[in-house]
């Protein structure tokens, strides 16, 4: 299992990456400028000046977060520092070098894409004003002195150069959060399945996997509302494994965990698409037959799961092993609460019991 340190020295890693990044990012735009003095549209002095000013501040961050300068500051990953000042450098530039001001304004949008990593809607919003108002001051202090790239094939392919880095850089900023989307979507289909989970646990029995005691009368109350307002009988049948203490005693409680797991999936192999089957407690047991299920109708099936049990092979269990259930069913009856329902089916399942068991007997 990853540890917090683990987390902590990769987004580490994560933090050097993107920096050293930066660094080179503004090391190719000091070469478009160079190829720009080289095609005497600026000084070359703008270009060394801009790799100095610009790449050595990127790597002076680089070397913060290298020597984990970084962790001791609130902001740990130096985003809001690194493009604000990337943003005035852009900008200072723009007002030195005023004929390639398209480039400087180009090179702050993106810049700007980046605090997408991790701005907040307020942070955005205070980035956005800041830039606004920095860039009208450069362009204010730049006015006048404006130009054009020539149109010569060098000029015109050095342009096009810049655009595919600053493409490259965009790409750069789209796969990570292509990447993060990937993570989200992965860790979203984890907690649906913590979550499914969860809900499974929260309304099944865990030895057994039926339903359990309180998620089972939630059900019931919901089909005495349903059959109050159609006016459709429905049924339950209160189930019980015979002598099953004899059981434990005489195989132990293992083996009596195991006759619970196995009568359970014989139980749900033979009862109803439409009927619900839930632990009880203990080696009680409950059916839901519904809807529209008369008496009748629920002896059979409840007989039908009396059957299946008594004819399971037991002895794969443990040799000798023999079980058997005794059965009680009452119908609902108009008005009749839940408690008094479950009350006469627990009623028919005593009566069972005293008949001699291994039957059912309907309330």
């Amino acid at each position: 299992m990853q540890t917090a340190a683990d987390r902590e020295a990769k987004l580490q890693r994560h933090r050097l990456r993107m920096t050293l990044l930066s660094v080179a990012n503004t090391s190719l735009q000091s070469v478009i400028i160079g190829l720009y003095a080289w095609a005497g549209e600026v000084g070359w002095s703008v270009a060394w000046q801009f790799f100095l000013v610009g790449a050595g501040s990127s790597a002076m961050f680089a070397l913060i977060i290298w020597r984990g300068l970084n962790l001791r500051l609130k902001d740990p990953g130096l985003l809001l520092p690194q493009i604000a000042l990337s943003v005035l450098i852009q900008l200072l530039f723009l007002v030195l070098a005023p004929k390639l001001w398209v480039l400087f304004l180009v090179a702050v949008l993106v810049t700007y894409n980046f605090a997408m990593m991790s701005f907040s809607v307020r942070q955005f919003t205070l980035a956005w004003l800041l830039v606004g108002a920095a860039s009208a001051v450069a362009l204010f202090a730049a006015r006048g002195r404006f130009g054009h790239f020539g149109t010569s094939g060098v000029s015109i392919a050095i342009l096009w150069l810049f655009f595919f880095l600053c493409i490259r850089q965009l790409t750069v900023i789209g796969t990570q959060f292509s990447s993060l989307r990937t993570q989200l979507s992965e860790k979203n289909k984890q907690l649906s399945a913590s979550l499914e989970r969860i809900q499974e646990l929260a309304s099944h029995d865990d030895l057994t996997g039926a339903l359990n005691r309180r998620s089972f009368m939630q059900l019931l109350a919901d089909e005495r509302a349903r059959a109050q307002r159609a006016g459709q009988p429905f049924c339950i049948a209160l189930l019980d494994i015979d002598h099953f203490k004899t059981v434990n005693d005489r195989f132990g409680h293992l083996i009596g965990d195991a006759v619970l797991k196995e009568f359970c999936a014989v139980a749900a192999a033979s009862i109803r698409v439409t009927d619900r089957f839930a632990r009880y407690g203990g080696e009680e047991f409950m059916l839901l037959l519904a809807p529209s299920t008369s008496s009748d109708v629920a002896k059979v099936a409840t007989e039908r799961v009396r059957q299946a049990v008594e004819a399971h092979d037991w002895d794969r269990i443990a040799p000798g092993l023999r079980v058997t259930l005794s059965a009680g069913v009452s119908q609902f009856a108009p008005d009749e609460s839940v408690e008094q329902l479950v009350r006469r089916a627990d009623e028919a399942l005593y009566a069972a019991k005293d008949a001699g068991r291994n039957r059912t007997v309907v309330a």
